[in-house]
């Protein structure tokens, strides 16, 4: 109950704020259906009951003009997924340098993807969500401060964003739910726009730490042998993690191309570097947009015991045979094909249809199919 009483009590707070001070209110919204083509199927949270909470959401966001360049805005969404508990996601206040200089302060939307700064936002983008591959990231927000830079290159249109912070929001990590801790979050992103390109490039840096309770056996176990440097590999500790993106986008007015790659790694650690990538072609006509996205995630097996032979002790073989599962088990090779239908009906309002075919070259039981209806809103 705590948080629904802070939200209003935010609200009063507004409310009766200097008259000086422009407000201003924006809501949106996503009303999403989805449903697997099979009954013993699960894809992206959804399967055969619970059709609405798991892509549904409702937004808010409040932005004040406090003058000489100061502002203030917040945003707080309530999630199906998330039982609608309302949260704060952005809480910032940002300074007008001048006309190429802002500055952010506080818990912001970290700029790691092209569709970033509206993810939430269905509205904006074609999709009733972006490609989950690529749009995967535990976290997608830091506290802490950041700049934004507009400025001529050449012929382009730039922007150069720059963040420094941290994030320890509670996350779903490798079947558990864990508060981690992401620490020294540094980074930029750089977008270049000309007529009907625009080019993006983001690359991050973050120490991690995933308290992990599923590994802490095979840890304390092989911290009790002569090969104890394993555990820390299998311990998510304080871990160098890099986060890089490439993005591209050619519009043509009816027909446009859309398209991300992304690399994860946790260095010195048993996950591999995860690849993810889509591209997506699209074409307007009347009030419709008609998609279709190629999607692709990949990972190999990163094992981290190959120092260690077997036949030496059973406890080492039973170690190493454990170890190289939970290494074995961040494999990945997945691909997609979504094809969509957007139809804006009304000037603030969008009904979007989507079908997605997802293959698994790993494991055939977990191919599915999905079919996704969504109404989504900006008010």
């Amino acid at each position: 109950m705590k948080k629904p009483i802070n939200v209003l009590m935010l609200s009063a707070l507004i409310a009766t704020s200097p008259a000086s001070a422009d407000i201003a209110f924006n809501g949106f919204a996503s009303i999403v259906a989805g449903a697997t083509t099979s009954s013993d199927e699960q894809l992206w949270g959804f399967g055969d009951s619970d059709y609405f909470k798991p892509g549904s959401l409702f937004g808010l966001q409040v932005s004040s003009d406090l003058s000489e360049g100061l502002s203030v805005t917040a945003q707080i969404i309530g999630r199906g997924a998330d039982d609608w508990d309302p949260k704060f996601e952005w809480a910032y206040l940002g300074y007008r340098v001048n006309d190429s200089l802002k500055v952010l302060v506080g818990r912001q939307r970290a700029p790691l993807y092209m569709y970033s700064d509206f993810l939430d936002v269905s509205y904006a983008y074609p999709w009733i969500t972006p490609p989950r591959g690529v749009y995967d990231l535990p976290l997608d927000s830091i506290d802490g401060v950041s700049a934004v830079y507009d400025f001529e290159l050449g012929e382009f249109s730039s922007t150069l964003h720059v963040v420094y912070g941290a994030n320890t929001d509670e996350i779903n990590a490798f079947g558990e739910t864990i508060k981690p801790d992401f620490d020294d979050i540094f980074g930029a992103a750089f977008t270049a726009n000309k007529d009907w390109l625009t080019l993006r490039a983001a690359y991050f840096t973050a120490e991690s730490t995933l308290p992990l309770a599923a590994t802490q056996p095979l840890v304390q176990g092989w911290q009790m042998t002569p090969f104890a440097e394993v555990a820390n590999s299998i311990t998510l500790t304080k871990k160098d993690t890099s986060f890089a993106e490439l993005g591209f986008q050619l519009d043509f007015d009816s027909f446009f191309i859309v398209g991300e790659y992304t690399e994860l790694q946790i260095k010195d650690s048993f996950y591999p570097k995860e690849k993810s990538s889509y591209i997506m072609a699209g074409y307007r006509f009347s009030d419709k947009v008609a998609h279709i996205t190629f999607g692709q995630d990949e990972s190999s097996v990163n094992r981290i015991t190959g120092t260690v032979p077997y036949g030496l002790d059973p406890t080492l073989d039973y170690l190493k045979a454990q170890t190289d599962g939970l290494a074995d088990s961040q494999a990945n090779d997945t691909n997609y094909v979504t094809i969509g239908l957007r139809w804006d009906f009304h000037d603030s309002a969008a009904l979007k249809f989507e079908y997605s075919d997802y293959q698994d070259d790993l494991d055939s039981n977990a191919d599915a199919g999905l079919f996704k209806v969504g109404l989504v809103t900006v008010f």
